[in-house]
């Protein structure tokens, strides 16, 4: 999903409003505009429509973590109505509440987005092996290589 960055130049377009029918834990609202930090920065906001500055601040998981990979259940491709692979984006909420330096994201929890009829969904993975404060450091080690 391409998201902008909100600049000056941008500031009177319109944002695509992507519905979250089931909600997002821990947030009241069900409508968010999907907004770039930067150009050159792997986070996003997840911002409420109705509050701004209320919302999420998420990274593609595919990006920052090499091997993550998980199958969506059949009920949650119908839920979102997605026909292909291709109307699908995903990203992880960011826990920047011990600081940037120690900042860990929710593989465990993705959030799961139809691009085509703007739905979303938090989804709870059944996968071991992720873990919903896995450490951003991993950003650093892995474009080190």
């Amino acid at each position: 999903m391409n998201a902008q960055p909100k600049t000056e130049e941008n500031a009177g377009e319109e944002l695509k409003k992507i519905s979250f029918p089931w909600g997002i834990p821990g947030l009241e609202h069900n409508e968010y505009f999907l907004v770039a930090a930067n150009e050159e920065s792997p986070f996003f906001f997840l911002e409420s429509v109705k509050q701004t500055g209320m919302g999420l601040i998420v990274i593609n998981p595919f990006e920052a973590f090499s091997g993550y990979e998980f199958d969506l259940e059949d009920e949650i491709v119908s839920q979102l109505k997605i026909k292909d692979e291709s109307q699908v984006a995903v990203f992880c909420t960011v826990n920047i509440s011990r600081g940037f330096e120690n900042a860990t994201a929710n593989l465990l929890a993705p959030i799961v987005i139809n691009t085509k009829d703007l739905l979303g969904k938090q989804v709870v993975l059944n996968e071991k092996k992720y873990s919903v404060r896995m450490p951003l450091a991993i950003i650093k080690e892995e474009k080190g290589r």
